[in-house]
């Protein structure tokens, strides 16, 4: 890295030690915690997922110093119709947030940087595209802040909300009074399989591997979709575990009956929050909705806990998550030109054309 503030693009090769330790400093003093832009969830992600050795990151480096870093493809031809090439956030099944880790005091100066990349590093693209970026937060409001003092029309489109716990400024919870159907499923499943009890696992050695085996033995195994059932996403998931375990911040938990548990939920600790990535239950007992018995337990813990939030971290919400999770946090997919007049004007062409998919910001 240069020794003056610079923009990059760095590959898997270019992640040295201190680049790392440079990255996880980042991530200490980040305006937005996300696990997903971590070193502890990329690396692996570059290492044993498609695309991850053509995956780049983008950061802007002051001296030894990362000040922002976002995970990036460069396409040639924008959502595969555009002929505009491109610098998209890349995304995979378990990026399921796409804020940039970005510094908290200098989130503003580190976006201007991003939207100035030189035509050289930025490898001719016109626009940037950050999927999944939460609405509403401090990189949000500093991304319209960079692009306002460039000048530059930044545009959200997508937009969904996620289930969360959270609490209100004054410390209370934001509660829910309609779980009691939840809590009646739970009592038909004790009728059935004996007394239900929360366990957490996150030190248990043979936990992952029973993760991995429960999310196999249903829907997701018959259809080839569970990640034991390719060896790169089984490995990735492993290390990525291992990695967040070693420092404290996996949690791996099971709703369990005499037999065994019938739920389980993995979640990654950052900023404070737990971001849940994935899920699974035993489908002889999906008739008590395990799986939502396992959030209704989250729920009914949560008050107690120091956790900030949780964040379901899996599209919008449905009926019963939003219920038993009546918390939302908005994201959306930004769209933003680099400041240049010829990518000024072509995103403004190509907004015009789809004007009902997107909104300016």
């Amino acid at each position: 890295m240069r020794a003056e503030a610079a923009v990059c693009l760095l590959g898997p090769e270019d992640i040295s030690p201190s680049v790392e330790a440079a990255w996880r400093d980042l991530a200490e003093r980040a305006a937005e915690p996300n696990p997903c832009n971590e070193p502890d969830m990329l690396l692996p992600a570059m290492r044993h997922l498609p695309d991850g050795r053509r995956a780049r990151l983008l950061v802007v480096a002051d001296g030894d110093r990362l000040d922002a870093v976002l995970p990036v493809l460069a396409v040639r031809r924008w959502r595969n119709r555009a002929p505009v090439p491109a610098l998209v956030s890349w995304t995979h099944d378990f990026q399921v947030l796409g804020t940039p880790l970005v510094d908290a005091d200098r989130a503003t100066r580190s976006l201007c940087a991003l939207l100035q990349a030189p035509w050289r590093v930025r490898q001719g693209a016109v626009l940037l595209e950050i999927e999944d970026l939460g609405d509403g937060g401090p990189v949000a409001a500093a991304l319209d802040e960079a692009a306002a003092s460039l000048g530059i029309d930044v545009r959200r489109r997508n937009g969904y909300e996620l289930a969360v716990l959270a609490r209100t400024e004054d410390g209370a919870l934001l509660g829910d009074d309609r779980r009691e159907r939840r809590r009646r499923a739970r009592r038909g499943l004790e009728r059935q399989a004996g007394p239900v009890s929360s366990v957490d696992r996150s030190a248990d050695p043979g936990a992952v591997e029973l993760f991995l085996q429960m999310e196999a033995s249903g829907w997701k195994g018959r259809a080839g979709t569970a990640m034991a059932c390719d060896p790169a996403t089984t490995a990735f998931f492993r290390e990525v575990c291992r990695r967040f375990g070693a420092t404290g911040r996996l949690e791996l938990r099971s709703l369990d009956v005499p037999d065994g548990p019938v739920a389980m939920e993995m979640a990654v600790h950052a900023g404070g929050g737990a971001f849940h990535l994935k899920t699974a239950h035993d489908e002889r007992y999906r008739a008590h909705v395990p799986g939502i018995l396992a959030m209704v337990d989250y729920a009914d813990r949560f008050a107690g806990e120091s956790t900030a939030f949780r964040d379901v971290c899996t599209g919008g919400p449905t009926e019963m998550e939003a219920r038993v999770w009546p918390g939302r946090r908005a994201l959306s997919t930004v769209v933003a030109p680099f400041a240049s007049p010829v990518s000024r004007g072509l995103v403004a062409a190509l907004a015009s054309a789809r004007p009902r998919r997107d909104r300016p910001a």
